[in-house]
């Protein structure tokens, strides 16, 4: 599937020329119709993949907008790397959806913490994301209405940081191995409700499940905290409902806590991996040393379970 971006509307152009964000090239990457771009944002490049599912390319006569997926990696990785290692591609082909897979500053996210290097060079990754959608809605007509987004561990305090910030521009978004960070909480606080799941080992040895200070720098909030809090926000008001999972041989089980009465029909879901690591779980093999890892867990596919949720609003 090619698209020539000379053929994206001038007004368009004019417009990322006035807030300092202009298009700078596409080429394709592989024969699976995933595509690099780059953009020019506070006079940085900034780079991320697209993945066009092959079922929204089959529909393309049909003027259906497809929903739009955003991947954020996590400390040291890249779209590349959890563009390969996630899978969402599949999804992506069986779900008619389109994924992107943006590149963090010096492989990190300014998530709010002011640890990281992207925090440190106060480079406005809010801005890169909330650019990127809008170029993605006026080269792929992508339905602004389903935008969602989840992240990994850096990638993870980036979503809760850019929910918190900015909620409309997205329906739901989901932190895998991270939760709210006392920085966000003193900065921010979402104006409009919206769905968010947390995904979160309890004994994971890079984010500290119970809440106090990551590896790499920063105070956070435990899992339940940040959960209470997002369900405050959302003004939910049911008792949760809870499902637990212990089949597999791996010193792991689960509990899914769900709250469903909450404004605008939101949800807040919590995955709680009893036993489980700092780790994508079900499958992903983050190259991360095992000390700061953590146990694995196969009693969830975050993966199939993200979009899951998303599909399910």
């Amino acid at each position: 599937m090619k698209y020539n971006y000379l053929l994206i509307p001038m007004i368009f152009v004019s417009f990322f020329l006035s807030i300092n964000c202009r298009y700078i090239q596409k080429r394709k990457i592989t024969k699976s119709d995933s595509t690099f771009h780059q953009l020019e944002v506070g006079g940085i490049e900034r780079s991320f993949i697209v993945h066009v599912g092959k079922g929204q390319i089959d529909k393309e006569t049909t003027n259906t907008k497809p929903p739009l997926l955003i991947v954020l990696h996590g400390r040291l990785g890249s779209g590349l790397q959890v563009m390969e290692q996630s899978g969402f591609n599949v999804l992506a082909d069986k779900e008619s959806f389109i994924a992107v897979y943006p590149d963090g500053y010096s492989r990190s996210w300014a998530d709010g913490r002011g640890k990281t290097p992207a925090d440190r060079e106060n480079v406005d990754d809010v801005r890169f994301l909330e650019n990127m959608i809008l170029y993605l809605e006026e080269l792929y007509g992508i339905d602004k209405s389903n935008v969602f987004i989840v992240g990994h561990s850096n990638g993870g305090f980036m979503t809760q940081r850019i929910a918190a910030e900015k909620p409309h521009l997205f329906k739901a978004a989901v932190s895998i191995a991270a939760q709210l960070s006392k920085e966000v909480l003193k900065k921010w606080e979402p104006k409009s409700a919206l769905s968010i799941a947390f995904m979160a080992g309890t004994e994971d040895p890079t984010v500290p499940y119970y809440g106090g200070y990551v590896r790499d720098g920063g105070e956070i909030l435990s899992v339940e905290d940040s959960l209470e809090r997002w369900k405050a926000w959302n003004g939910c008001t049911d008792s949760p409902t809870v499902i637990k999972k212990d089949e597999r041989p791996d010193d792991t089980s689960l509990e899914i806590i769900t709250y469903r009465a909450c404004k605008n029909n939101t949800m807040i879901r919590l995955y709680k991996v009893i036993g489980g690591g700092h780790a994508w779980p079900g499958g992903i093999k983050l190259s991360i040393p095992k000390v700061f890892r953590g146990r694995l867990t196969q009693e969830l596919d975050a993966t199939n379970e993200t979009w899951n949720f998303f599909k399910g609003l």
